[in-house]
């Protein structure tokens, strides 16, 4: 893969950086970042380096060698070299590659700032408020990074909308800076590495890297506890090593699992419980949908945590029906019940809701027996294909589909 051609185009109501890119085998690719308002736009490098980190993984699964017109941050481009061991052992399809790059160049600023991606989810709100209260004010989030391109389809601009009104909300009441920056990143290299399990990691280091001038720590909110680590775009072992001279990147969160987040931090806060989002799926447009995998685990964690009823922007009750027609899939085809197991075991010992306990006990029966036998593989290769069938109905129609098998069999689809 070729990065070239980098250039920093200023305008009034926003900055941004472009790269023409080799990616596919026919034809090339223009890459861009743009940080909207007149504001921060300082804080933008316009080197290669946030090139160079979206690309390295997908380049390591087409096993090409990346070659960079242009400079790099030398810590950087030595912490490119230290993920590719990591992702290797993943023993997923990633391939060694060489590196190629024009110049190295050393950091020299000392930015003063410190940001954390914000999307309005359980992780990112547990990052921010752990963080709130450090006695160190350079581990205190001063500035929000939103990213427009990444978990909400880039033309449903009514979601979009809501949810920059929100996040401006809650920037606002909290009084913390927020950056909003749009890309096409992850458009153009789906084809690559699909759904970017792999490649959101690369994805945030680029933001992080085009902002890094105003950012002496950027931390990345973790999706995963240390005890559940697995092959993931954004993991613990990785992420540190998109750092350069003057700003260190931090995979925040790994000593909480989802349950653990919500207990600790985000059922607790006001704040949060007026304003979560976390949905994907956002049927008819909808904040959170209340149906799809992440508003069920969510839902399932407030209400082991006694904070669903608080939650303004989730339904009251849970469908069990719903929940025992699990479960789902990530990347490439690996199983998780991400805080299934955990609400389940508080649920038992609270003695809580035994309807609620034989629905989570049927869905985890399936995810643990799901490649059992010629049955198993089967039903493994239909959930394979209807996931693929659901996420380009959510990508490309808005749902329709989706919508439209609710009307007709039931509350299952809806």
């Amino acid at each position: 893969m070729i990065i070239k051609d980098i250039s920093v185009i200023r305008e009034n109501d926003h900055t941004t950086i472009t790269a023409t890119c080799k990616i596919r085998k026919i034809g090339w690719d223009k890459i861009y970042i743009t940080l909207r308002g007149k504001k921060h736009a300082d804080y933008i490098m316009d080197d290669a380096s946030p090139f160079a980190a979206a690309l390295l993984l997908p380049a390591m699964k087409q096993g090409e060698d990346l070659i960079i017109h242009g400079a790099i941050s030398k810590k950087l481009f030595a912490g490119m070299q230290k993920i590719q061991p990591i992702v290797i052992s993943w023993n997923i399809g990633f391939k060694p590659i060489n590196i190629k790059a024009d110049k190295l160049i050393k950091d020299s600023g000392k930015p003063a700032h410190t940001a954390s991606y914000f999307s309005g989810g359980v992780d990112s709100f547990y990052t921010y408020l752990k963080h709130k209260t450090d006695k160190k004010t350079s581990d205190r989030i001063d500035t929000f990074i939103l990213v427009r391109g990444f978990d909400i389809d880039p033309r449903n601009q009514e979601l979009w909308n809501t949810t920059l009104k929100t996040i401006q909300t809650i920037a606002r009441k909290e009084k913390i800076e927020l950056l909003v920056v749009e890309n096409n990143i992850r458009q153009v290299l789906e084809p690559i590495l699909p759904k970017g399990d792999y490649s959101h990691g690369g994805c945030l280091a680029a933001i992080g890297l085009f902002l890094r001038g105003g950012f002496s720590k950027i931390y990345i909110p973790s999706t995963f506890s240390k005890a559940e680590q697995l092959p993931w775009g954004s993991h613990m072992d990785v992420d540190p090593h998109w750092s350069t001279e003057q700003t260190t990147f931090i995979h925040d969160g790994t000593e909480a699992t989802r349950l653990e987040k919500i207990i600790r931090q985000v059922g607790k806060s006001p704040i949060a419980m007026q304003y979560l989002r976390v949905c994907y799926m956002n049927t008819k447009s909808q904040y959170n949908c209340g149906h799809c995998d992440k508003c069920i685990r969510t839902m399932l964690g407030l209400y082991a945590a006694g904070a669903l009823e608080k939650a303004k922007t989730f339904p009251y009750k849970l469908d069990y029906d719903v929940i025992a027609a699990g479960p789902h899939i990530v990347g490439a085809g690996v199983y998780i019940a991400h805080g299934e197991r955990d609400v389940l075991k508080t649920l038992k010992k609270k003695n809580m809701d035994p309807k609620l306990q034989q629905a989570l006990e049927t869905k985890l029966y399936k995810i643990d027996t799901m490649r059992t036998g010629l049955r198993g593989h089967l039903r493994f290769q239909a959930s394979k294909l209807y996931l693929k069938i659901v996420y380009l109905d959510f990508a490309y129609t808005k749902s329709m589909l989706y919508s439209g098998l609710a009307s007709a069999f039931g509350k299952k689809f809806s």
